[in-house]
């Protein structure tokens, strides 16, 4: 007798609350004075603020990644969300969670203590999708694969201080900020970008908000986990 299909309702709700633990962690560290001088008994230096939004950062763009191989898989199984959306498949739908890995991974010795999906890989993730559903959501993804790249750019700084994660780093930083001269100020690293105010590549609605780059990102992650888990 076959079990009952898997949810992806707990998955949405988890990401969801990544995103939220984030925000407010930031959130508070943002309404502390900044403390500049050593005597200054009360407050977060800037440094160390731009620390703490750098790792918050990353640590939802982890959630994210996390959340596209979840979903998929569960999809792939037959998942429904709780609207009753469910993903039409075209060659029928995985026997359980692990059979499902092993068909996305097309290693039918999958290890999930071992091997890995490419959901770091947006574009991966929509192409998959294309093969084992006639329709499905992952095509929100396509619409912001350049903001997810340059997302994915930012935290392999945040992560590494390679020279590629450097140059990776500073490709995005100037896809956002456009400056005139082309060129970034000395020191300038994620957490100054995330920081810094949104003003393009968003969409009008928050690039006209006056938000920091970090929260535009929080809502675009927000949206986009609405339009896979609808």
């Amino acid at each position: 007798m076959a079990g009952r299909p898997p949810k992806v309702a707990h998955v949405n709700k988890a990401f969801r609350a990544e995103i939220a633990s984030a925000r407010g962690l930031v959130d508070a560290m943002s309404a502390l004075p900044a403390k500049i001088h050593p005597s200054i008994q009360v407050g977060v230096h800037p440094k160390h603020l731009r620390q703490v939004v750098a790792l918050a950062f990353m640590g939802v763009v982890s959630a994210w990644e996390e959340f596209l191989e979840r979903t998929l898989v569960r999809y792939l199984a037959g998942a429904s969300a709780d609207s009753g959306y469910s993903p039409a498949l075209k060659h029928g739908s995985a026997n359980s969670l692990a059979h499902a890995y092993e068909v996305l991974s097309l290693n039918v010795d999958y290890n999930p203590q071992r091997d890995y999906l490419k959901a770091s890989d947006a574009r991966w993730v929509w192409r998959t999708a294309d093969f084992f559903f006639s329709s499905h959501p992952y095509g929100a993804l396509n619409n912001k694969a350049d903001l997810l790249k340059n997302a994915s750019r930012i935290r392999n700084r945040i992560a590494h201080d390679s020279e590629k994660c450097k140059s990776d780093f500073r490709v995005a930083a100037l896809w956002f900020l456009q400056p005139a001269n082309g060129q970034l100020t000395q020191g300038y690293g994620p957490g100054s970008l995330l920081l810094d105010t949104a003003q393009r590549n968003f969409g009008n609605q928050i690039n006209q908000a006056g938000i920091s780059h970090f929260e535009a990102y929080m809502r675009a992650f927000e949206s986009l986990a609405g339009s896979v888990v609808p």
